[in-house]
């Protein structure tokens, strides 16, 4: 019985695993799909939200969902991959709130203002937050200074690149901030779900 016990938590891991490598590559590569069907979207003057209500809104709103879907499958093999460290399952958690807040930026578009709002800068600041918890509470070397460079890189892009691009005036619409953090999300989701899927 431990046994099997064991063969499906491994098997599960591999799944989350493959969940968060496809969670993180399929919805980027879809928004970008999108920008580029989009006749109207430019980088230099908007958000990537906006793709929510234009004329390629399925496209990206099913990019938002699937996602969020599949993150959060990885974030649950992350919990019972980490160990039993507080800080470390609190950083597990709180990627599983940025996947559900992921998620959420799919369901209330742009149009829909303050919900909006909340669940995408609850994806922005809850994933890299998760990233310097386990990397606080962690004692692998690896994942923490992975953890510590891109939480704190995401948060650079995401709250200080836009102040900078306001202040010297550059012609960056908020899509480009958006996207680094993205990216970075992704690097650390990646090296992370690898881990998961080679359990042995």
């Amino acid at each position: 019985m431990a046994k099997t016990g064991e063969a499906k938590n491994k098997m599960f891991l591999k799944l989350a695993g493959a969940c968060g490598i496809l969670g993180s590559v399929l919805p980027l590569l879809m928004v970008l799909l999108a920008t580029f069907v989009s006749s109207w979207f430019s980088w230099n003057m908007n958000a990537l939200s906006q793709l929510g209500v234009g004329e390629q809104a399925t496209l990206f709103n099913s990019a938002m969902l699937v996602g969020g879907v599949l993150n959060f499958v990885f974030a649950v093999g992350l919990y019972n991959f980490l160990g039993s460290v507080r800080l470390v399952r609190a950083g597990a958690v709180s990627i599983m709130l940025s996947s559900i807040s992921l998620a959420l930026v799919g369901v209330f578009t742009v149009d829909y203002h303050i919900p909006h709002g909340i669940a995408a800068f609850g994806y922005f600041m809850l994933a890299p937050a998760g990233f310097l918890l386990i990397a606080y509470g962690t004692l692998q070397v690896t994942i923490r200074k992975i953890g510590f460079t891109c939480g704190i890189a995401a948060l650079l892009a995401i709250l200080v690149l836009p102040a900078i691009v306001f202040a010297l005036q550059f012609n960056i619409g908020f899509a480009v901030p958006e996207l680094i953090e993205g990216l970075v999300i992704s690097v650390w989701t990646i090296y992370m779900a690898a881990k998961l899927f080679r359990q042995q």
